[in-house]
């Protein structure tokens, strides 16, 4: 569900690529800690701009995924059948129409040791030598200005798009067209303000969380999970911390029972047939009545969705339904959790 897949990238057309890339950018900024204003995008891709769709200018980073680099950089965006390994696409990036003259900026952004990126939305070939389409540009180059032989230039096709959309699992949704689902990833749940508080174990926490998680890697079984307990005994917490694996909060998604169910189209998404991608869902705050209409959408359509229901009351237990414990703080746990919210120490017993 998170996943980007290669038609998704391909479908946009010349302002969809710049807008979302633009986004892109910032979210990768905002990662990185790098100044907006360092960033132009501009959105009028039909005015004359000088060979280059998007600017980050003097950034100071020391990491990152690559997008953006040390110093300038610059990009030209590319969308549909472009083709890198082209003369006449190459020559379509560098020069002016019908002349080896160099594209304003695109001359500055080399004499300024930028770095120069193609973004190509529509292209995924691979190379047949090592860096044959980056070496096609440098020679391109080198027939008409030695200079820049060794120019920094990069090819960004979508394989490296949908690997640099990975941490930002919004910016999937909303190319997917679901960004305005009521879901949020395992990375977003576990920023909300009653998930941050350090986590203090249970002596039994170990014994019932691997066994939630062993049941969840069976494979070829579709398990339907219900947690039920009193108010604030940290129901939602034991869980989150129960699926805190590699190879499982990937898988995660977390929604409120009622927003869950009023979103026909997040549910019609999990349910189509074409679907291949896993799921675990864990729905929060839900009664009786919403956990059966929930079961009765989903439970039956493919072992690929396994649900978790969290409530506060309880209730009549069903055979097919995994009840997992919730395990029970010491009196010594709970201290440390009362003093960690800056109780003071003689009010802590009480």
């Amino acid at each position: 569900m998170f996943t980007v897949n290669n038609n998704e990238l391909g479908r946009l057309n010349p302002y969809e690529a710049v807008d979302f890339f633009r986004e892109l950018l910032w979210a990768e900024a905002w990662k990185l800690g790098v100044s907006k204003t360092l960033i132009d995008v501009p959105s009028a891709i039909t005015v004359a701009d000088g060979g280059i769709d998007a600017e980050v200018k003097n950034a100071a980073i020391t990491g990152g995924q690559g997008i953006i680099k040390q110093g300038l950089t610059r990009y030209q965006i590319k969308t549909g059948d472009f083709d890198p390994s082209k003369k006449a696409e190459i020559k379509s990036i560098l020069f002016r129409d019908k002349s080896t003259d160099l594209k304003p900026r695109v001359k500055s952004c080399l004499e300024k040791d930028g770095t120069l990126v193609i973004v190509l939305f529509g292209y995924d070939n691979p190379d047949r030598k090592d860096d044959q389409k980056v070496n096609l540009f440098r020679d391109t180059l080198k027939k008409s200005h030695p200079k820049f032989a060794n120019a920094k230039i990069e090819i960004l096709q979508q394989n490296q798009l949908a690997a640099f959309l990975k941490p930002f699992p919004s910016l999937t949704l909303k190319l997917k067209g679901l960004n305005s689902l009521p879901i949020e990833t395992f990375k977003s749940w576990s920023w909300h303000d009653d998930m941050k508080p350090s986590f203090i174990k249970s002596p039994d926490f170990d014994q019932f969380a691997i066994s939630i998680r062993d049941s969840l890697r069976t494979p070829g079984q579709a398990r339907s999970m219900r947690v039920i307990g009193d108010p604030s005994i940290g129901k939602t917490r034991f869980i989150l911390e129960a699926l805190r694996e590699d190879n499982l909060a990937p898988l995660v998604i977390y929604a409120k029972a009622q927003a869950f169910l009023n979103s026909d189209l997040l549910i019609n998404y999990l349910s189509r047939e074409d679907n291949i991608f896993q799921v675990i869902a864990v729905i929060d705050e839900c009664n009786l009545t919403q956990r059966i209409e929930i079961l009765n959408k989903l439970s039956n359509r493919s072992t690929r969705i396994r649900l978790i229901t969290i409530y506060n009351e309880e209730e009549s237990r069903e055979h097919n339904i995994d009840y997992p414990r919730v395990p029970q703080l010491t009196t010594e746990a709970i201290k440390q959790i009362i003093l960690s919210y800056n109780v003071p120490a003689d009010q802590v017993e009480r």
